[in-house]
C-alpha cells in the first residue's frame, strides 16, 4: 500500500497538459481503477453529445449514452452508506462524547470506496421507484433501508435507514445537480442527512461531497470526489469540517480528505483527520501531537463490511429498482448496449407518458413511502413510518416493525404511462 503523501511526484516528472476547465489532466495508467479509456465508437458518441453542450449547462435533461452507466439505480447506490453499518451498531453504548463523534466520522468515511471500475454513473431513478433491503446483525437487531424517488424535476431521492434495537435512525434526501464544465462534468450532491441516536437524544447532521468526471475532451477520463463537507452535533458540541480533494498541478494526492474536529463556534482544533478515503486515513491529536491510523479501508472491508440482503428480482414489485431496470442491466452485463439503450429509452419515454397522462387528468403525483415534512424545503422528506422513540423490548409492536416497513415499501407505484405500466406489471407476475 502506498503512503498518502502530498508531493510524491514532482510536477516536472509528470507529463501533463492543461485542460480547458483549469484542471491538471489525468495521467494514464496512474490509477486504472478510477480511469476510463474509451474505444473509438463510444468516444465519437460522447464527443457528438459534448459538441451540443455549453459550459455551465444543466445536464439533468440530457440523455447520457448507455455505456457510461453503472448497472444499478442511484437509490441502491445510496445503500452503500450502511455496508459498514457495524461501525455504528454500538454507538449508543459509547460513553465518551468525542469518541461517539469520531465513530460517526469513521462510519461516514467508509461509505465512499464502493464503485465499479472506470467512470460510471448509476441509473437516474424513475419517479416513484422504490428500493429496500436490510442487514441482519443477530442480537444487534436488523437495519432496514427504504428509498424512494420523490421528485423528477428537480430529481430528489429520499432515503431512510433504521435499526430499532441498536437505537438509531437516519433520514436523508439528495438532489443531484449535474453540470457540464468544459473538460469535466460535475454532479453536485445537494443533500442533507440526520442521524439520530435515540437513547442519547443526539442528532448528527451532515452533507455530501460531489462527483466529477475529468478528461472528457483532453486526457484520460477519471472519476473523482471533491467538495466541502461538515458533520455536526449540537448535543455533543462537536463539528468536523473537511474537504475532499484530488491531485492539483503542484501538490496533493488523489482521493484525499482532510478535516479538523473542533467545538462548534471555536477555531481551536481538537484533532486533525486526513488521508486517502480509499486507503488509509490518520488522526492527529493536536494537544499531544500523536498520530495514529484512524481508518484502514482494506482492513475495514474484512472487519465490518456486510453485503445487503435484497429480495430476488422475481419476488420484487414492478416499481422496485432492480425490477424496473432489469432489462437495461441485462444489456449492460452482456455488453449488448443496443439492447440496454432500447429499454432505457422505453423507461424514459414511459415516464414522460405518465406525466402527460396525469396532466390530462389534472392530477399531481403523490409519493407512497415518504412524505414532505417541511413544505418550503425541497429536501424536507421523511419516511412515513419513522419512530423517534427508544426501543422497548417489552412492546409487542417492536416485533411488527420490519413487517410494517415491508408493507410500506410494497405500497409503491411507478410514475409511468399506462402502456409501460401494463408491460412492467405483466413482467413481474
Amino acid at each position: 500500500r502506498r503512503n498518502s503523501a502530498a508531493g510524491q511526484a514532482f510536477f516536472g516528472e509528470r507529463k501533463m497538459s492543461t485542460s480547458i476547465d483549469g484542471e491538471a489532466d489525468v495521467v494514464a495508467g496512474e490509477e486504472p481503477e478510477y480511469e476510463e479509456k474509451l474505444d473509438e465508437q463510444p468516444k465519437s458518441i460522447l464527443m457528438a453529445m459534448i459538441r451540443q453542450l455549453k459550459t455551465g449547462m444543466d445536464l439533468s435533461r440530457v440523455t447520457l449514452p448507455t455505456f457510461i452507466l453503472e448497472p444499478r439505480s442511484f437509490l441502491e447506490k445510496c445503500s452503500d452508506f450502511m455496508a459498514h453499518g457495524r461501525l455504528i451498531q454500538d454507538i449508543s453504548a459509547t460513553t465518551d462524547p468525542l469518541e461517539r463523534f469520531l465513530t460517526v466520522i469513521r462510519w461516514y468515511l467508509c461509505g465512499w470506496h464502493f464503485k465499479p471500475p472506470g467512470v460510471k454513473k448509476p441509473y437516474n431513478p424513475i419517479l416513484g421507484e422504490v428500493f429496500h433491503c436490510k442487514w441482519d446483525y443477530g442480537d444487534g437487531g436488523t437495519t432496514y433501508y427504504l428509498a424512494e424517488q420523490v421528485s423528477h424535476h428537480p430529481p430528489i431521492s429520499a432515503f431512510h435507514f433504521v435499526n430499532r434495537k441498536a437505537g438509531w435512525v437516519l433520514n436523508a434526501a439528495i438532489n443531484p445537480k449535474s453540470k457540464f464544465l468544459g473538460n469535466s462534468a460535475a454532479s453536485i450532491m445537494d443533500g442533507q442527512a440526520s442521524l439520530h441516536i435515540l437513547p442519547l437524544g443526539e442528532t448528527y447532521t451532515f452533507n455530501f461531497p460531489s462527483y466529477y468526471v475529468r478528461g472528457l475532451l483532453i486526457g484520460v477520463m477519471r472519476m473523482e470526489i471533491a467538495g466541502d463537507v461538515q458533520i455536526s452535533c449540537k448535543e455533543t458540541g462537536f463539528q468536523w469540517n473537511a474537504t475532499f480533494t484530488n491531485r492539483g498541478y503542484f501538490k496533493g494526492e488523489n482521493n484525499s480528505v482532510s478535516g479538523k474536529v473542533t467545538r462548534i463556534g471555536s477555531k481551536e482544533t481538537i484533532c486533525k483527520i486526513d488521508g486517502r478515503w480509499d486507503r488509509v486515513i490518520k488522526i492527529t491529536d493536536k494537544k499531544t501531537g500523536s498520530t495514529n491510523v484512524f481508518l484502514d479501508v482494506e482492513a475495514e472491508k474484512q472487519k465490518s463490511f456486510m453485503p445487503l440482503n435484497v429480495d430476488p428480482e422475481d419476488k420484487q414489485k414492478y416499481f422496485e429498482s432492480r425490477r424496473v431496470w432489469s432489462q437495461v442491466t441485462r444489456g449492460l452485463k452482456t455488453q449488448n448496449l443496443d439492447y440496454a439503450t432500447e429499454y432505457k429509452t422505453k423507461l424514459e419515454d414511459g415516464q414522460r407518458a405518465g406525466k402527460k397522462e396525469r396532466d390530462e387528468r389534472g392530477q399531481g403525483w403523490e409519493t407512497k413511502v415518504f412524505e414532505k415534512v417541511a413544505p418550503n424545503d425541497p429536501l424536507g422528506w421523511r419516511c412515513k413510518i419513522c419512530k423517534f422513540t427508544t426501543y422497548n423490548p417489552n412492546d409487542p409492536e417492536e416485533e411488527k416493525f420490519g413487517a410494517q416497513l415491508k408493507a410500506l415499501a410494497d405500497s409503491g407505484e411507478l410514475a409511468v404511462g399506462s402502456e409501460l405500466m401494463a408491460t412492467l406489471k405483466g413482467s413481474s407476475t
